[in-house]
């Protein structure tokens, strides 16, 4: 289950151990190179403000700037200290009489060096304690929210899975204990019913288990050049049996498109896509499967004429665990994972998917694919 919920996390952020604890991790060469580029920059502009006859007052102020900038911009306390060290250092080196040496004709210097030394260490002390503290607030922040996710998928699971489960006890109790007594055109409803609500279940297993495995970031696809028209008629062999009550239908593009694709997760976001249509639209409803080239890309569109998507829901549809206010048509909600799914295999292809709004009534669903040129020999 930490799985399906690690898998769902956008990309971009801290990755995420199995405590929950986050962990953003940046080389020691990085960061080396990081402190050096400003310690000389402050060297740079300290030269410029000193051609100008500024006091080394301000230089000073410079130098621990730029220790705390140095703070900021690099991971670990090591660092800021460094650079503490290297400020007074080129500070005396570039700043102070006589130029070019660490040595100091005034007096005052050693106490000034001594002061300024004290001032850098504790800025880069309290600069580090913050980013302790905000490091401390995102941990926090990522665990609750994985939890909320792991909340939300056991109650979404648990809901959804108790509602066709009842169904199949209760008429396999009634085939059991009455199956002499009732009609064979009852006896083959009841079977059929199993049968329906077995295959429901086993769209959201199947739903389940891709989520746990799939992780756009780390999963290995097989990319290969595929007709996509004979991916959307292996498809169609997938789609839900109580499709009966729907017209399916397909437009395909007046030439061959060729996408680079991994088939066999591709077949799975046209499947979830044509049944998420097939639930949301009552019957006598047309679902159509359209292909187009779109410069460099192949678009494959799955609308339908049934009441759409409602306004400011076109975002939010593809969210994990996101269902429709509306019930479906046949008294099941969805645990919201196969927009969400989809979202991620397509983006893992390097596409896009959208939906939008059919004019008068109806939803178009959208993704993208690289297109790959058909050789021409073939």
């Amino acid at each position: 289950m930490d799985g399906a919920v690690r898998g769902l996390i956008p990309a971009g952020m801290p990755s995420v151990d199995k405590g929950g604890v986050v962990t953003v991790k940046t080389g020691l060469l990085p960061n080396l190179v990081v402190t050096a580029a400003i310690q000389a920059v402050t060297v740079l502009v300290a030269l410029l403000l000193d051609s100008m006859e500024f006091a080394e007052e301000a230089m000073i102020v410079l130098f621990v700037l730029g220790v705390l900038v140095t703070a900021v911009s690099t991971e670990g306390a090591a660092y800021s200290m460094v650079a503490s060290v290297l400020s007074v250092l080129l500070f005396n080196f570039f700043i102070v009489e006589p130029r070019m040496s660490l040595q100091a004709w005034g007096p005052d210097y050693p106490e000034t060096f001594a002061v300024m030394l004290s001032v850098a260490l504790f800025a880069s002390y309290l600069v580090a304690k913050m980013r302790t503290n905000a490091r401390l607030s995102m941990e926090a922040t990522v665990r609750a929210r994985n939890e909320q996710m792991r909340a939300d998928l056991l109650r979404s699971v648990s809901h959804d899975l108790r509602t066709p489960l009842t169904a199949i006890m209760g008429n396999t109790d009634i085939l059991l204990t009455n199956d002499d007594a009732l009609p064979e055109e009852t006896r083959t409803r009841l079977v059929q019913d199993i049968h329906d609500d077995a295959t429901w279940l086993t769209d959201v297993v199947e739903n389940l288990l891709a989520v746990t495995r799939f992780d756009k970031d780390r999963v290995m696809l097989n990319m290969r050049p595929e007709v996509v028209d004979e991916v959307i008629e292996e498809a169609l062999r997938h789609v839900r049996r109580d499709a009966s009550g729907h017209t399916i239908t397909v437009t395909p593009s007046d030439e061959l498109l060729l996408a680079r694709m991994d088939s066999q997760v591709i077949v799975q976001v046209i499947v979830n896509l044509v049944n998420n249509a097939l639930a949301h639209t009552p019957e006598g409803c047309v679902v159509n499967i359209a292909t187009k080239r779109m410069e460099d890309e192949v678009a494959v569109t799955v609308s339908d004429d049934g009441p759409g998507v409602g306004e400011g829901n076109h975002e939010a549809v593809f969210d994990a665990f996101y269902t429709a206010k509306e019930s479906l048509t046949d008294g099941r909600r969805g645990i919201g994972l196969g927009l969400a799914l989809c979202k991620t295999i397509v983006e893992a292809h390097g596409g896009r998917i959208w939906v939008e709004d059919v004019e008068p009534h109806g939803a178009a669903f959208t993704f993208t694919l690289p297109l790959e040129e058909v050789p021409g020999d073939e």
